[in-house]
């Protein structure tokens, strides 16, 4: 008989965030990602974020033997600061990824508490008894990767964040031929995919798109300045922003801490192209018209000290909106974010500026795969068994349909919710038990204080 491998979920099955996952195999743990959550309205004003409830792992801390990040997105490497606290353990993931990872750790100042081991596509790495192998997905940030384990119970793949697009910015696209030799060669045992857009009819448009109707504004509104506001990981993104604007004869001006901190970095990394004449800082404005100005902006998501809500409560220290601007959310607000996001849409218009948004013009284009895209990922990769994750529990209900639509035994279909553990052995694969998954507010770190249970679950 072959070991069992076990799977702990300790976050993101139920919510969109907190994405967290523990394989257990011979005794040693591997994490997949460690991400945190933006807070609803019900969690009050006074939270910041949500992370995972660590218990269980710092209980087996001595355990861990690595953390696997699928990309940089917060909701999957922000807890990383947090759980470095009091457990040490090395970080795997594309340079990106973790330069991403590390900006915040660093600021922690925890990076003597973690390796950040670098991996390039398709590399297949040893991380304790676990090979490892890390396949290429297209995402809304670069160089995300899905997850295939080669463990003792067979490929366990974890897609983590994806989309099928045929026209990426980069031209990196989702490696579906590995993912069709993997299920054709050794067959992969578990599948856990996705869910966040299973809802959605139809296949996820190509962030290509985006750059058209964003060259279309730009010459729509060329007399104004153009604010835009979109993710500062989202660097397909600024660079189609960019890339308008220097066609537009326009500078480019990152705004906020983590815009400015990112396109640093991915520059540094040949990730993002901006010319050094046409990139300028913040100070040096008042040199430009209107029309030769573009800001990128962090604030998408109506953050309450981001740059973009400064700019719309007249805070700022750099930039006064008004009549002769032009504000472009190249995003769409995250569950739970719609009301502080309408709340710098009005004061913007209070103060005369003009708004864009998806719901006027198609200046974003989502990051994650829809049911068509689902389903070709499902005939591509003939799991044995399926797992829904990421997403809210609609979200996973209607992936799992999906799954059987595309031959999944509905006995081969396990619906989980953070907190459960499940056991994969010869003959089965079924729930073992739970371990705490209650969503945590972090202390601050200055403090120096414990972390607190949220009050809603």
């Amino acid at each position: 008989m072959s070991k069992p491998v076990r799977i702990s979920f300790l976050g993101g099955l139920g919510e969109i965030g907190r994405n967290c996952m523990a394989i257990e195999q011979d005794k040693k743990i591997l994490l997949i990602d460690c991400g945190l959550m933006f807070p609803k309205a019900e969690h009050g004003d006074d939270i910041d974020v949500i992370i995972p409830d660590f218990t269980w792992l710092l209980q087996n801390k001595e355990r861990i033997v690595g953390c696997v990040a699928t990309h940089g997105h917060e909701d999957h490497v922000g807890a990383l600061q947090y759980l470095l606290r009091d457990a040490s353990f090395p970080l795997y993931g594309s340079a990106l990824t973790l330069g991403l990872a590390r900006n915040r750790i660093a600021e922690a100042r925890l990076t003597e508490k973690t390796k950040f081991i670098e991996v390039d596509d398709n590399d297949r790495v040893k991380i304790g008894p676990f090979e490892v192998e890390f396949i290429p997905v297209t995402h809304s940030v670069p160089h995300a990767h899905a997850i295939a384990l080669h463990t003792s119970q067979g490929v366990i793949v974890h897609s983590g964040d994806f989309k099928l697009d045929l026209t990426p910015v980069d031209d990196r696209r989702t490696d579906l031929a590995r993912l069709g030799s993997l299920s054709s060669n050794e067959g992969i045992r578990l599948l856990m995919l996705d869910s966040t857009n299973a809802g959605e009819r139809g296949h996820a448009p190509s962030e290509s798109d985006v750059g058209v109707v964003l060259r279309q504004l730009f010459n729509d509104h060329r007399s104004k300045r153009i604010i835009t506001a979109s993710f500062a990981s989202h660097i397909h993104r600024v660079q189609q922003i960019a890339n308008a604007a220097i066609e537009s004869g326009r500078v480019v001006v990152p705004l906020g801490r983590s815009m400015i901190n990112n396109i640093r970095l991915a520059r540094d990394l040949k990730v993002l192209t901006i010319p050094e004449k046409s990139l300028v800082s913040s100070d040096s404005l008042g040199k430009y018209d209107d029309e030769e100005i573009c800001i990128i902006s962090t604030g998408s998501q109506g953050e309450a000290m981001s740059a973009l809500t400064l700019l719309a409560k007249g805070d700022s220290r750099y930039v006064k909106v008004g009549e002769n601007d032009t504000v472009v959310f190249s995003s769409h607000a995250i569950p739970g974010n719609e009301h502080n996001v309408n709340k710098v849409v009005d004061a913007l218009l209070r103060r005369g500026a003009t708004v864009v948004h998806s719901g006027i013009a198609d200046v974003h284009a989502t990051g994650h795969a829809q049911a068509e895209d689902l389903k070709m990922y499902l005939s591509i990769t003939e799991p044995e068994w399926f797992i829904p994750i990421h997403g809210e529990y609609r979200h996973m209900v209607a992936n799992t349909e999906l799954a059987k639509i595309m031959g999944v035994a509905p006995s081969k279909v396990l619906l989980c919710e953070d907190g459960d553990v499940v056991e994969i052995t010869d003959k089965n694969l079924d729930f073992d038990g739970r371990i705490p998954a209650e969503f945590v507010v972090p202390a601050k770190l200055q403090r120096g204080n414990k972390s607190k249970k949220a009050k809603h679950k």
